[in-house]
């Protein structure tokens, strides 16, 4: 079994146990993306972004919460992930779930992401869904344009325009587009 490299020897009256080499992060430092773990990432965000939306519209706020917090976050992490990567020359962890993002963040970016977390209000939810998206994209082409991906600009335009849609269609409409 590997040992993590975090993994402390606490006691051993035995000396039965190999030695554990100093701690270390090492196992926590950032990764940079392949780019199929790229594309991947970019298509599961847009994605995600529609069922967040359709939640938000029939007024079921526990799968739209879901949604967002579960699985769009994890993207929007991933991709602020490679772009403190960048930063810092994959050198660095960031913490448990992301807790230094501040420290790598310029004050503008720490704004916006903290603009993505909402509470139970809908109009909200919409405020942060669109905040994610103006801030994914941000991360999304300086990691493309950093490894030489190409990041999906008709995906992201068809998306947000039809979250737009979708944020407009009244509630007694009967179909997505007449």
């Amino acid at each position: 079994m590997k040992r993590e490299s975090q993994s402390l020897l606490l006691l051993d009256k035995d000396a039965i146990i190999e030695p554990f080499p100093p701690t270390s992060d090492s196992d926590f430092i950032v990764k940079q993306p392949t780019e199929k773990i790229y594309n991947d990432c970019c298509n599961e965000f847009w994605w995600i972004c529609t069922y967040v939306a359709k939640g938000i519209w029939r007024d079921e706020l526990p799968y739209a919460m879901c949604m967002y917090d579960r699985l769009l976050r994890d993207m929007l992490f991933k991709m602020i992930l490679w772009y403190i990567g960048i930063k810092t020359d994959f050198t660095i962890s960031v913490g448990k779930c992301g807790k230094h993002f501040k420290k790598y963040l310029e004050a503008e970016v720490w704004d916006m992401y903290l603009k993505t977390y909402c509470d139970s209000n809908y109009e909200n939810l919409w405020e942060a869904l669109f905040t994610a998206g103006n801030l994914f994209r941000v991360m999304a082409e300086k990691v493309a344009d950093q490894f030489g991906f190409i990041y999906p600009y008709s995906d992201d335009r068809r998306v947000t325009a039809h979250l737009n849609h979708v944020r407009e269609l009244p509630k007694t409409a009967t179909e997505m587009y007449s």
